[in-house]
């Protein structure tokens, strides 16, 4: 998924240069597919990705006819690079990573992995310790240049009504914190550690968001089934400024969530989901707290946490221990937010790079 975001992006810019240009997309799993075709619809076309075997890659390539591949981070496929190299066609590698790990076991193949690296025209890796990886493996120096995350560069809008806190936000001394795109598993290690923090701020509210629509009804179950007064943000009749939790059953407003709250929890990280976009709450200035399944945005993440606007917790307790810390000290959760903020910002601009790199290749 976190591939396809990256994707998407890139896709979206060379569009506005050449609007007639032919792009196929091509992806492994579902929910990448589903991300290119929601988001770019008829602009591409888009296919599952063939089997990595030899015939397979000949008869795709001979349909599709391509003049350039461009693969996205870490999708190193040997007889995709070795075909395409025999064909004299370009490819290039875009929002390229390589950690230690991954390095080392290439190396334990070196003859196989020097003959992949030397079939690009093009690496573009995020940052300079992961294109000296790609050097170390073969990698001519002269075709690395580092552009940095593309995925820094998403553009995010805040649609909704700005009360959608209906009566919370008119207390200042009010503090909500939000627990994003929850999944099963999830909700009621999270709803345990609202409990924990009400014996500390009987004042705390709870925005919880569950990730899928479906689970709307089962999560205000579960909130009511431990005890919560709560309201769902799509009936107004139950709106109550005294209640505890709210349950985010709406649609397209979770940017405008993340602005209004204080503390931002990511969900799809307490269970190995792999997280959800942290760069969203961090671009709003938000302190960022996550569990430690974070795989899809692993990168984004490691910038976040090593520049300290970001926190992994894992349990009831770490999750309340750290909400009550920043709701109590006004200073350190402004500090965290800014450094989150400030991470976001800094690492804008890998777009603009990697397009005109691509760009010759067109």
């Amino acid at each position: 998924m976190g591939e396809s975001i990256a994707a998407k992006t890139i896709i979206e810019r060379l569009l506005q240069l050449k609007p007639d240009l032919n792009i196929v997309v091509t992806t492994t799993t579902p929910t990448g597919a589903k991300q290119i075709i929601e988001g770019l619809g008829s602009k591409v076309t888009h296919h599952y990705s063939p089997c990595d075997l030899p015939g397979t890659i000949k008869r795709f390539t001979r349909r599709i006819q391509p003049g350039a591949l461009v693969i996205m981070e870490t999708e190193l496929w040997p007889n995709w690079l070795h075909h395409l190299k025999s064909r004299d066609i370009p490819v290039i590698l875009a929002n390229a990573r390589m950690s230690e790990k991954s390095a080392q076991k290439y190396l334990k193949f070196s003859t196989l992995s020097q003959q992949m690296m030397k079939a690009f025209k093009l690496v573009l890796p995020v940052n300079d310790k992961d294109a000296q990886r790609f050097i170390r493996l073969g990698v001519n120096p002269n075709q690395c240049v580092t552009t940095g995350n593309i995925k820094f560069d998403q553009q995010f809008t805040c649609n909704g009504d700005e009360s959608y806190f209906h009566g919370w936000e008119g207390d200042s001394k009010t503090l909500v914190w939000l627990a994003a795109s929850t999944h099963k598993g999830e909700d009621e290690i999270l709803l345990k550690a609202h409990q924990q923090v009400l014996q500390s701020l009987p004042d705390a509210k709870l925005i919880i968001v569950p990730r899928h629509p479906e689970r709307f009804d089962e999560v205000s179950n579960l909130v009511a089934g431990l005890g919560f007064t709560y309201h769902r943000r799509s009936q107004p009749d139950a709106w109550n400024e005294q209640n505890q939790v709210m349950v985010g059953d709406s649609m397209g407003e979770l940017m405008l969530a993340y602005k209004l709250t204080d503390i931002a929890f990511v969900g799809g990280s307490l269970v190995p989901i792999g997280g959800h976009n942290m760069i969203e709450p961090a671009s709003l200035g938000k302190p960022v707290l996550s569990g430690p399944h974070v795989h899809n945005f692993s990168e984004v993440y490691r910038e976040l946490v090593g520049q300290e606007g970001a926190k992994t917790v894992a349990t009831v307790g770490e999750i309340s221990e750290a909400v009550i810390s920043l709701m109590v000290d006004e200073q350190k959760r402004q500090l965290m937010g800014q450094k989150a903020q400030a991470v976001v910002e800094h690492s804008r601009g890998a777009l603009e790079k990697t397009v005109n790199q691509l760009e010759p290749f067109l």
